[in-house]
Order: C-alpha cells, then sequence, then structure tokens
C-alpha cells in the first residue's frame, strides 16, 4: 500500500505543533516567574475552590496589614502632635505659677500665651497622607480656623463677649475698673460660653464653631478581622478647647489694663484651665496609646496568619520553580526546532525536481 504525504499536510501539523509550543512556553515562563499553575483549575482540579479560598482569606488579611501600617503611621503623627501641646501646656502652667507666686513679672505671660495659641492653631491642622489628623471624620478639611486673621469669627465673637459684658474694648484703660468678681463672672460665663461644644442643631450654637468645624466622630478602622478601634481624636475635645481658652484668656483680654485683683483672677482661672487641659492631653495619649498597642498586637497575629496561608496556598498552587526552568529550556528547544521545520518546509516545491 502507498501512502502520500503532501508538503501541506506536513506544513499543517508543524504549525498545530508551533501553536502548541508556543502555549507551553508561555505557560512554562509564567509558573518560573510567579511560582504558581499557570491554570490553576486545571493543574489541581477539586481543590481549586479551596485554594481559591484561601487566596481570599490571605488576600484580606495582606490588606488589613497594609491598613495597619498606614493607621498607625497616622496615630504615631498624631503623639507627636499631643506631645508637643503637652510640653508647651506644661512651661505655660509653670509660667502661670511664676507669675502668681511673683517669681516673675506678667509681661513674660502675654507673648508667651500669644506665640502658644498661635502653635495650637498649627498643630490642629497637621496632616499626614494629606488627611487632616485632629479633624475627626472629616479628614479632608482643615479643622480650627486662624484666630489672627483679619475676619477670625473666633476673634470678633471674643471682643463683642468682652463688650457685651464690661461695656468697653479690651486695650481700653478703663478696664482698670472691672473687679475680681466680675472677670471672674465673665470668664466662667460669656468667656467660657465661647469654647463651648454645639448645644444642639442651629440655632442652637456655641461659641466653638467659630474655631472649628472638626467632627465630632473620631476615626475608627478595622485592625482585624473581629477588631475594631478608634485611631483618632478631634479639635473639639475638651483639651484642646480648654487651650484655646487659656492662652485667650491670658493674652487678648486686657490683662495689661487690669488691676492687680483682676489679674489674679485671670490667673487663677488660667491655672485651672490649663491643669484641665495637661490632664485632658494625658488621657487623650493614652487612649491613642491603647489603640497603637492593640494594632501592633493585631499585625503581629494577622503576620503570622498569613504566613501560614501563604505556605498552605503554595502546597496547592506552587510549582517546583527548578522544574519550572528546565520546561522552558525544553520547550524553547522544541519551538526552535519547530520554526526551523516549518521553515524548512516552506521552501519546498514539486518545481524544484521539475528542473
Amino acid at each position: 500500500m502507498t501512502t502520500y504525504v503532501s508538503s501541506l499536510s506536513m506544513s499543517s501539523a508543524l504549525r498545530g505543533s508551533l501553536m502548541r509550543s508556543q502555549s507551553g512556553l508561555a505557560d512554562a515562563n509564567k509558573e518560573m516567574v510567579t511560582g504558581r499553575y499557570a491554570d490553576i483549575g486545571l493543574s489541581i482540579g477539586v481543590r481549586t475552590g479551596q485554594a481559591v479560598g484561601l487566596r481570599n482569606q490571605h488576600n484580606q488579611i495582606e490588606s488589613i496589614i497594609t491598613t495597619n501600617g498606614i493607621v498607625a503611621g497616622r496615630v504615631d503623627v498624631t503623639q507627636k502632635a499631643l506631645d508637643g501641646l503637652l510640653e508647651t501646656a506644661q512651661d505655660f502652667l509653670s509660667s502661670l505659677i511664676g507669675v502668681r507666686d511673683g517669681e516673675s513679672g506678667p509681661e513674660v505671660l502675654y507673648s508667651q500665651a500669644k506665640n502658644n495659641l498661635q502653635g495650637l492653631v498649627g498643630s490642629l491642622n497637621n496632616s499626614a497622607g494629606g488627611q487632616f489628623i485632629f479633624a475627626g471624620i472629616d479628614t479632608q478639611n482643615k479643622p480650627v480656623s486662624d484666630y489672627f486673621a483679619p475676619t477670625s469669627a473666633s476673634k470678633q465673637a471674643i471682643d463683642d463677649a468682652f463688650f457685651a459684658t464690661f461695656g468697653i474694648t479690651q486695650d481700653d484703660p478703663a478696664a482698670v475698673n472691672i473687679t475680681a468678681a466680675d472677670m471672674t463672672a465673665f470668664l466662667q460665663g460669656a468667656f467660657s460660653d465661647e469654647f463651648a461644644n454645639a448645644a444642639g442643631p442651629p440655632p442652637a450654637t456655641q461659641g466653638w464653631q467659630n474655631w472649628s468645624t472638626a467632627a465630632s466622630q473620631n476615626v475608627s478602622t478595622r485592625i482585624s478581622t473581629t477588631e475594631v478601634v478608634e485611631v483618632s481624636t478631634n479639635a473639639g475635645e475638651q483639651p484642646f478647647r480648654d487651650l484655646a481658652k487659656v492662652y485667650t484668656m491670658t493674652f487678648d483680654l486686657g490683662s495689661k489694663n487690669l488691676n492687680m485683683n483682676a489679674f489674679r483672677a485671670v490667673l487663677s482661672e488660667a491655672i485651672d484651665t490649663v491643669t484641665s487641659a495637661i490632664q485632658g492631653l494625658v488621657a487623650t495619649k493614652a487612649g491613642l496609646g491603647t489603640s497603637e498597642e492593640r494594632i501592633s498586637a493585631s499585625t503581629n497575629r494577622l503576620t503570622i496568619q498569613r504566613d501560614i496561608m501563604s505556605k498552605q496556598i503554595t502546597n496547592y498552587e506552587g510549582v517546583d520553580s527548578i522544574a519550572a526552568s528546565a520546561r522552558v529550556t525544553q520547550m524553547q528547544t522544541q519551538l526552535d526546532t519547530a520554526l526551523a521545520l516549518t521553515a524548512r518546509m516552506q521552501q519546498l516545491s514539486i518545481l524544484n525536481w521539475m528542473r
């Protein structure tokens, strides 16, 4: 029996082999680079569902670990800002006590209080990663307005409250006639109201609205599959309002013109207020410190879980990189051979035998 083999059929067979070799080479290359089967479903069959489930859990944990790193950085920036505010407040308390006890003159307080208020506004408007860290959940908006701006609503409100109470401005020499009792009543009444949070929806608002638009709700984040913690504070918290209050009362209530009794009333209220602020800052730092510890502990646990899952996934999906490299070499050789044969077949022609 005679068998006829045409150059067309041989060429077609070689082209088919060439395409299979190219596909095999692509798969082998992918396996060599990724360390995983090129086609998971084809390679591990019924175990594919388990592998996919493990990988989904792995990716979720990896995402939380990444988020924890970002959040930990944000909390660290917040803690450093709080450290600065706390140190400044403690220094100011020392100055207040020194003036009260006659160790230094009152003039030392004016510039210190003004500088401290400027620093407070700057610190509360701190940002990290493009987000304001003292804005609560409203992280895209600057939380505190500048008291020293020409059109400052907070400054105007203080001026208005002083004038409404005493009938004079802060720089009026007649401030010398303000009694200690009247000053104390003002500090604990109309002046204090300018640093109170909103009592309700508009129009039932208090003066801190003139200072800050920070959200009262702090940022919370998921630090594990089962834990959610609060990881921020906001400019409306009591310690920050107390700091603004004490610095403002010390430098912007006409202290230079007050008689000694009224000035001592300011000193007494300032000492009580800054002491409260210091205690509040310490408590705020402690709360964030607890969150930092929980974030760190959670990240450590999740890292262990992730590593265990990585090994389990490798057991399902992993390929031997050395074997994959050998297959690449083998496939490349087969592909080169197929290409060479195809080229030779394309050169065959009956005309070459008819000359």
